[in-house]
Protein backbone atom coordinates (compact mmCIF):
# COMPACT_ATOMS: atom_id res chain seq x y z
CA UNK A 1 0.00 0.00 0.00
CA UNK A 2 0.90 3.42 -0.83
CA UNK A 3 0.01 5.94 1.01
CA UNK A 4 0.85 9.86 -0.20
CA UNK A 5 -0.28 13.34 1.53
CA UNK A 6 0.69 15.60 -1.41
CA UNK A 7 1.59 19.52 -0.73
CA UNK A 8 -1.25 19.58 2.10
CA UNK A 9 -2.52 22.73 3.33
CA UNK A 10 -4.95 23.60 6.24
CA UNK A 11 -6.07 27.03 7.45
CA UNK A 12 -8.35 27.06 10.77
CA UNK A 13 -11.26 29.14 11.07
CA UNK A 14 -9.31 31.44 13.39
CA UNK A 15 -6.78 32.02 10.51
CA UNK A 16 -4.05 30.00 12.11
CA UNK A 17 -2.08 27.59 9.95
CA UNK A 18 -2.56 24.03 10.38
CA UNK A 19 -0.77 22.38 7.54
CA UNK A 20 1.48 24.76 4.98
CA UNK A 21 2.33 22.03 2.03
CA UNK A 22 3.01 18.87 4.14
CA UNK A 23 4.05 15.92 1.63
CA UNK A 24 4.50 12.58 3.08
CA UNK A 25 4.88 9.06 1.09
CA UNK A 26 4.32 6.09 3.22
CA UNK A 27 4.78 2.20 2.11
CA UNK A 28 3.64 -0.54 3.61
CA UNK A 29 5.23 -2.17 5.32
CA UNK A 30 7.49 -0.35 7.52
CA UNK A 31 7.72 0.98 10.84
CA UNK A 32 7.94 5.17 10.44
CA UNK A 33 7.90 7.46 13.40
CA UNK A 34 6.63 10.86 12.99
CA UNK A 35 7.29 13.19 15.87
CA UNK A 36 8.11 17.34 15.74
CA UNK A 37 7.39 20.22 18.89
CA UNK A 38 3.66 20.82 19.80
CA UNK A 39 1.64 22.18 16.90
CA UNK A 40 3.61 21.12 14.45
CA UNK A 41 0.70 19.62 12.38
CA UNK A 42 1.43 15.94 13.49
CA UNK A 43 -1.96 14.50 14.56
CA UNK A 44 -3.94 17.14 12.32
CA UNK A 45 -1.98 15.31 9.09
CA UNK A 46 -2.42 11.76 10.00
CA UNK A 47 -6.70 12.96 10.43
CA UNK A 48 -6.49 13.28 6.62
CA UNK A 49 -5.61 10.08 5.88
CA UNK A 50 -9.32 8.80 6.74
CA UNK A 51 -10.59 11.90 5.53
CA UNK A 52 -11.81 12.91 8.81
CA UNK A 53 -10.60 16.29 7.76
CA UNK A 54 -10.44 17.91 4.49
CA UNK A 55 -7.38 19.80 3.34
CA UNK A 56 -7.87 23.47 1.97
CA UNK A 57 -5.45 22.23 -0.73
CA UNK A 58 -2.82 19.48 -1.95
CA UNK A 59 -4.56 15.76 -2.13
CA UNK A 60 -4.56 12.48 -0.36
CA UNK A 61 -3.80 9.43 -2.67
CA UNK A 62 -3.82 5.75 -1.83
CA UNK A 63 -1.95 3.80 -4.56
CA UNK A 64 -2.05 6.61 -6.99
CA UNK A 65 -5.96 7.18 -6.61
CA UNK A 66 -7.44 10.53 -4.26
CA UNK A 67 -8.90 9.55 -1.53
CA UNK A 68 -12.23 10.80 -2.17
CA UNK A 69 -13.21 8.17 -4.57
CA UNK A 70 -12.14 5.15 -2.59
CA UNK A 71 -12.72 6.43 1.01
CA UNK A 72 -14.64 3.37 2.51
CA UNK A 73 -12.52 1.18 1.42
CA UNK A 74 -9.20 3.35 2.66
CA UNK A 75 -11.12 3.02 6.05
CA UNK A 76 -10.94 -0.56 5.94
CA UNK A 77 -7.39 -0.69 5.09
CA UNK A 78 -6.08 1.88 7.33
CA UNK A 79 -6.35 1.75 11.30
CA UNK A 80 -6.14 5.22 13.83
CA UNK A 81 -5.71 4.44 17.01
CA UNK A 82 -6.13 7.35 19.15
CA UNK A 83 -4.67 9.17 21.75
CA UNK A 84 -7.25 8.00 24.83
CA UNK A 85 -7.70 4.85 24.39
CA UNK A 86 -10.97 4.75 26.38
CA UNK A 87 -12.51 6.81 23.25
CA UNK A 88 -12.30 3.65 21.04
CA UNK A 89 -13.52 0.94 24.15
CA UNK A 90 -16.64 0.36 23.14
CA UNK A 91 -17.43 -3.07 24.67
CA UNK A 92 -18.40 -4.56 28.92
CA UNK A 93 -15.52 -7.16 28.71
CA UNK A 94 -12.29 -7.59 25.92
CA UNK A 95 -13.89 -9.80 23.79
CA UNK A 96 -17.11 -7.97 23.47
CA UNK A 97 -14.65 -4.24 22.26
CA UNK A 98 -12.82 -6.47 19.51
CA UNK A 99 -16.49 -7.78 18.41
CA UNK A 100 -18.04 -4.39 18.39
CA UNK A 101 -16.65 -3.51 14.42
CA UNK A 102 -17.89 -6.56 12.52
CA UNK A 103 -21.03 -7.10 14.68
CA UNK A 104 -22.24 -3.09 14.31
CA UNK A 105 -21.08 -4.05 10.55
CA UNK A 106 -23.86 -6.78 10.36
CA UNK A 107 -20.96 -9.96 10.13
CA UNK A 108 -22.04 -13.02 11.19
CA UNK A 109 -20.12 -14.13 14.10
CA UNK A 110 -18.80 -17.69 12.38
CA UNK A 111 -17.29 -15.06 10.03
CA UNK A 112 -15.20 -12.75 12.85
CA UNK A 113 -14.41 -14.98 15.31
CA UNK A 114 -10.79 -16.12 13.80
CA UNK A 115 -9.99 -12.37 13.18
CA UNK A 116 -11.16 -11.61 17.00
CA UNK A 117 -9.18 -14.69 18.40
CA UNK A 118 -6.32 -13.06 15.99
CA UNK A 119 -6.04 -9.54 17.04
CA UNK A 120 -6.36 -10.68 20.75
CA UNK A 121 -3.33 -12.62 20.53
CA UNK A 122 -1.32 -10.28 18.27
CA UNK A 123 -1.88 -7.58 20.88
CA UNK A 124 -0.78 -9.38 23.67
CA UNK A 125 -4.66 -10.23 25.06
CA UNK A 126 -5.32 -13.93 24.81
CA UNK A 127 -7.18 -15.30 27.40
CA UNK A 128 -8.51 -11.86 28.83
CA UNK A 129 -12.15 -12.52 26.46
CA UNK A 130 -14.14 -12.42 29.68
CA UNK A 131 -11.86 -9.28 31.60
CA UNK A 132 -13.91 -6.30 32.18
CA UNK A 133 -12.31 -3.15 30.07
CA UNK A 134 -12.59 -1.13 32.99
CA UNK A 135 -10.43 -3.21 35.22
CA UNK A 136 -7.61 -3.13 32.41
CA UNK A 137 -4.57 -1.19 33.07
CA UNK A 138 -3.32 1.89 30.96
CA UNK A 139 -1.08 -0.30 28.79
CA UNK A 140 -3.96 -3.54 28.61
CA UNK A 141 -6.73 -0.65 27.19
CA UNK A 142 -3.90 0.74 24.75
CA UNK A 143 -3.18 -2.82 23.00
CA UNK A 144 -6.91 -3.56 23.24
CA UNK A 145 -7.72 -0.62 21.22
CA UNK A 146 -5.03 -1.98 18.92
CA UNK A 147 -6.27 -5.23 18.66
CA UNK A 148 -9.87 -4.11 17.83
CA UNK A 149 -8.74 -2.08 14.72
CA UNK A 150 -6.69 -5.04 13.86
CA UNK A 151 -10.06 -7.15 13.35
CA UNK A 152 -10.36 -5.55 10.26
CA UNK A 153 -6.97 -6.84 9.11
CA UNK A 154 -5.98 -3.75 8.55
CA UNK A 155 -2.41 -3.23 5.73
CA UNK A 156 -1.63 0.40 8.15
CA UNK A 157 -2.19 0.91 11.54
CA UNK A 158 -1.60 4.48 12.58
CA UNK A 159 -1.16 5.37 16.52
CA UNK A 160 -1.48 9.14 18.12
CA UNK A 161 0.83 9.24 21.05
CA UNK A 162 0.21 5.29 22.16
CA UNK A 163 3.29 5.92 24.69
CA UNK A 164 1.94 8.73 26.51
CA UNK A 165 1.22 7.69 30.43
CA UNK A 166 3.05 4.29 30.08
CA UNK A 167 5.87 3.19 31.82
CA UNK A 168 8.81 1.23 30.71
CA UNK A 169 6.79 -2.00 31.13
CA UNK A 170 3.90 -0.96 29.34
CA UNK A 171 5.73 0.62 26.42
CA UNK A 172 7.89 -2.31 25.89
CA UNK A 173 4.70 -4.49 25.60
CA UNK A 174 3.35 -1.85 22.99
CA UNK A 175 6.55 -1.97 21.31
CA UNK A 176 6.94 -5.70 20.93
CA UNK A 177 3.23 -6.17 19.66
CA UNK A 178 4.15 -3.41 16.89
CA UNK A 179 7.00 -4.88 16.22
CA UNK A 180 5.59 -8.18 15.34
CA UNK A 181 2.70 -6.30 13.44
CA UNK A 182 5.64 -5.23 11.32
CA UNK A 183 7.38 -8.49 10.67
CA UNK A 184 4.16 -9.57 9.46
CA UNK A 185 3.76 -7.44 6.89
CA UNK A 186 1.85 -4.67 9.14
CA UNK A 187 2.99 -0.76 8.12
CA UNK A 188 3.15 0.68 11.27
CA UNK A 189 3.22 4.73 12.10
CA UNK A 190 3.44 6.07 15.36
CA UNK A 191 2.94 9.61 16.07
CA UNK A 192 4.97 10.35 19.30
CA UNK A 193 7.14 12.39 21.27
CA UNK A 194 8.54 9.81 23.51
CA UNK A 195 11.53 9.16 21.21
CA UNK A 196 13.21 6.89 23.59
CA UNK A 197 10.47 4.34 23.74
CA UNK A 198 10.47 3.14 20.00
CA UNK A 199 12.69 5.28 17.76
CA UNK A 200 15.60 2.95 17.84
CA UNK A 201 13.19 -0.04 16.17
CA UNK A 202 12.15 2.76 13.36
CA UNK A 203 12.90 2.04 9.63
CA UNK A 204 12.10 6.28 9.51
CA UNK A 205 11.58 9.36 11.26
CA UNK A 206 9.56 12.53 10.10
CA UNK A 207 9.90 14.99 11.75
CA UNK A 208 7.33 17.66 11.31
CA UNK A 209 7.64 22.33 12.02
CA UNK A 210 4.84 24.48 11.37
CA UNK A 211 2.74 22.60 9.78
CA UNK A 212 5.25 20.86 6.85
CA UNK A 213 7.66 18.35 7.13
CA UNK A 214 11.33 19.41 7.48
CA UNK A 215 13.35 16.28 8.15
CA UNK A 216 12.18 12.59 6.96
CA UNK A 217 15.19 9.91 7.24
CA UNK A 218 17.46 6.90 9.07
CA UNK A 219 17.11 7.49 12.91
CA UNK A 220 21.10 7.33 12.92
CA UNK A 221 21.34 9.92 9.87
CA UNK A 222 18.57 12.72 11.82
CA UNK A 223 20.38 11.58 15.11
CA UNK A 224 22.53 14.47 15.82
CA UNK A 225 19.65 16.87 14.70
CA UNK A 226 17.13 15.85 17.26
CA UNK A 227 18.40 19.11 19.43
CA UNK A 228 17.94 21.52 17.23
CA UNK A 229 14.29 20.26 15.58
CA UNK A 230 13.25 21.25 19.22
CA UNK A 231 13.00 16.87 19.77
CA UNK A 232 14.53 15.21 23.33
CA UNK A 233 17.45 13.22 22.25
CA UNK A 234 18.02 10.45 24.98
CA UNK A 235 21.63 9.87 26.37
CA UNK A 236 23.86 8.15 24.49
CA UNK A 237 23.57 6.66 20.36
CA UNK A 238 20.62 5.27 18.42
CA UNK A 239 22.80 2.08 18.98
CA UNK A 240 22.73 2.18 22.33
CA UNK A 241 18.86 3.19 22.75
CA UNK A 242 18.56 -0.28 20.43
CA UNK A 243 20.63 -1.94 23.18
CA UNK A 244 18.28 -0.86 26.19
CA UNK A 245 14.93 -1.06 24.55
CA UNK A 246 15.80 -4.31 24.16
CA UNK A 247 16.40 -4.91 27.53
CA UNK A 248 13.06 -3.92 28.31
CA UNK A 249 10.95 -5.81 25.15
CA UNK A 250 12.75 -9.07 26.20
CA UNK A 251 12.72 -8.91 30.33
Amino acid sequence: MRLEFKALSKTFPDGASGLSGASLVLETPSFVVLSGRNGSGKSLLIRHALGLEAADSGEVLVDGVILGSRLAETRRRVALVFQEPEHQILGVTVREDAEFGPRAAGERPDSYGRRVDAALGAAGLGGFDERLCAGLSGGEKRRLAVASALVAEPELIVLDEPFNGLDWTGASALLEVLLRLRASGVGVLVVTHDLEKCLAHADRLVVMDSGRVVRDGAPASLWPELPSLGLRRPPGSVDRLAEMSWLEVGS
